[in-house]
């Protein structure tokens, strides 16, 4: 044998030793469907909005989050805000799916795919509304601080330049 072949099998034992590599983290109190309960980004908005009026009108959502690493969320929202003679309306749909995590308080949901329909509806007064389509936006990552036991679950999700987050209580199906 010559010494890059000893050294080859030298590695390759050594390879085969090692452990492979660990798996995203995943907090086994999460797993499983869960429902919101209330509607943590309207009560953002009028905490951070005094005297608007919002009230969401229709909710129906899941998150799954599955042992596996891979979740689903899908939600439907009717809402309607308004101040001062002014007033706004949305419907709308949104899911989403791909992976999560979680460490150190913190859950991770990393989507490959999602997508949003839906309207808004603005108006003035007596006058006409005035509508639009949601926004399409792209699959991005969000990390949420996270409390979970039992069948309850609370997230906090930060917004940059605001000191109080959205927070979203959940539970278990």
């Amino acid at each position: 044998m010559n010494g890059k072949a000893t050294i080859l099998g030298v590695l390759a034992a050594v390879a085969a030793g090692l452990p492979a590599a660990p798996a995203r983290a995943r907090d086994a109190c999460l797993v499983g469907s869960w429902s919101p309960v209330g509607n943590g980004a309207a009560e953002w908005v009028q905490r951070q909005a005094p005297g608007m009026k919002m009230m969401v009108t229709q909710q129906v959502a899941t998150l799954r989050l599955g042992a596996d690493g891979h979740y689903s969320l899908q939600s439907q929202v009717r809402a309607e805000a308004g101040n001062e003679g002014r007033s706004a309306r949305s419907d709308g749909t949104f899911s989403a799916r791909g992976s999560w995590s979680s460490a150190d308080g913190k859950l991770t949901l990393a989507p490959t795919a999602s997508t949003t329909d839906g309207k808004v509806e603005l108006g003035a007064g007596n006058g006409p509304t005035t509508g639009f389509a949601l926004p399409k936006s792209g699959a991005q990552a969000t990390i949420h601080e996270y409390a979970c036991k039992g069948d309850v679950l609370e997230t906090r999700m930060p917004i940059p330049g605001v000191a109080d987050p959205i927070v979203q209580r959940y539970r278990r199906q």
